[in-house]
């Protein structure tokens, strides 16, 4: 049965028994259906990422199965128009004891948004019974928590965003990107420009340095094990657990690389010195958009040059050149970000709980204790 025709079953059958309501949904474990229907709402449908084809289709069939989550994909539709309003690539997974409904993430995608159909509402009424209609579908579970929701991108509202009962405690550092290098500079303090100098200086100490981009997999894959090393240095020498580089998270991070191949959705960002791999950064392009999800670098004698500022600024040089619109370094609330120029979006959390064992679950995860216990299990997920 062809997409058209699998639309047009569910539209005459699977959605007619609940008309009576604005919207109307379905849950599916089947990833491939999901994903066909992802596919069919165009690229434009994702306003991050993290919720495109690209992304959604190593997650799931990588990410997801090793950590033993189960896909809980969601379609809401308006039932009047017959039109998608919105996807939820959302997963099932039991922590301590209780079942828990997330976003596809496991720390390593950096917000969570729906996709947006034709019929995407955009007031909080019309995300209220939407989303109703997405809690109704579900199985059993105890607690749905949706975390690190941005309130707009790119003009779109974030549906959920207009629900969220929490804020996160974490933010979104975007820059939108000037017409130049040089106004892009003027921008920012005079400090900045003195110390990116001095930073420039300071490679020439060592024979200057060069910069690579690299969207071609054949290319960036053997890049993927150094990046891992670096991260995994920097992260040992603070005392912390390093799993990037586990397989299945290190088969993600290629699969991600080889699956956009065509339409360059990946870039490993390489800057060389002295014959040196010193820093990498890897990259997302989409909608005009980079977001930097990983970075890395050398420390010890290289602490002078700043690394991963200068790499970052030279990813910035490189996406005004090529006409990206914006630069997004994720969430988490770094220094280093503010000074190359991200403003601090605020991200939300929306939390429901579904039984009374989820509702004294989110009320003892807002206490001293239970946060601790979560930020415990959330240290053994790669940050």
């Amino acid at each position: 049965m062809s997409m058209l025709q699998i639309e047009t079953y569910e539209r005459s059958v699977g959605w007619v028994a609940k008309a009576a309501d604005r919207y109307v949904a379905d849950c599916t474990d089947n990833i491939g259906r999901f994903l066909s229907r992802a596919a069919t709402l165009g690229p434009q449908a994702a306003a991050t990422p993290f919720q495109s084809v690209n992304w959604l289709t190593p997650w799931l069939r990588v990410i997801g199965p090793s950590a033993e989550t189960e896909p809980l994909l969601i379609t809401v539709r308006d039932s009047m128009r017959g039109e998608i309003a919105m996807l939820l690539p959302l997963v099932l997974r039991r922590f301590y004891g209780v079942t828990l409904v997330e976003f596809a993430d496991l720390s390593v995608s950096d917000y969570g948004f729906p996709l947006l159909g034709p019929a995407a509402p955009t007031t909080p009424a019309a995300a209220a019974e939407a989303f109703d209609a997405a809690l109704a579908v579900l199985p059993p579970v105890d607690v749905v928590r949706l975390c690190n929701l941005p309130g707009i991108i790119d003009g779109r509202v974030n549906p959920l965003a207009l629900l969220a009962n929490a804020a996160h405690g974490s933010v979104r550092n975007v820059a939108a990107l000037p017409a130049s290098w040089d106004d892009y500079l003027a921008a920012r303090p005079r400090k900045f420009r003195k110390a990116l100098r001095q930073h420039h200086r300071a490679f020439d100490a060592h024979g200057g340095f060069t910069v690579r981009m690299i969207t071609d997999p054949a290319e960036a894959l053997p890049l993927l094990d150094r990046l891992d090393g670096l991260q995994r240095e920097r992260v040992a020498g603070r005392g912390k657990r390093y799993v990037l580089d586990r397989p299945a998270y290190s088969q993600f991070y290629r699969a991600v690389l080889d699956h956009g191949a065509a339409q360059r959705f990946a870039m490993l960002s390489v800057l060389e010195s002295a014959g040196t791999v010193v820093a990498i950064a890897y990259s997302l392009l989409h909608q005009q958009s980079c977001t930097t999800v990983r970075l890395a670098h050398l420390g010890a004698e290289w602490d002078r040059c700043s690394p991963g500022i200068v790499l970052v600024s030279e990813i910035i040089r490189w996406l005004i050149e090529n006409g990206v619109r914006r630069f997004d370094l994720g969430a988490g609330g770094y220094d280093y970000k503010k000074r190359l120029g991200c403003e601090a979006e605020p991200l939300l959390t929306l939390e429901r709980p579904m039984s009374i064992k989820g509702r004294m679950a989110l009320s003892a995860w807002t206490t001293f204790a239970g946060r601790r216990a979560l930020l415990q299990s959330l240290a053994a997920r790669p940050s």
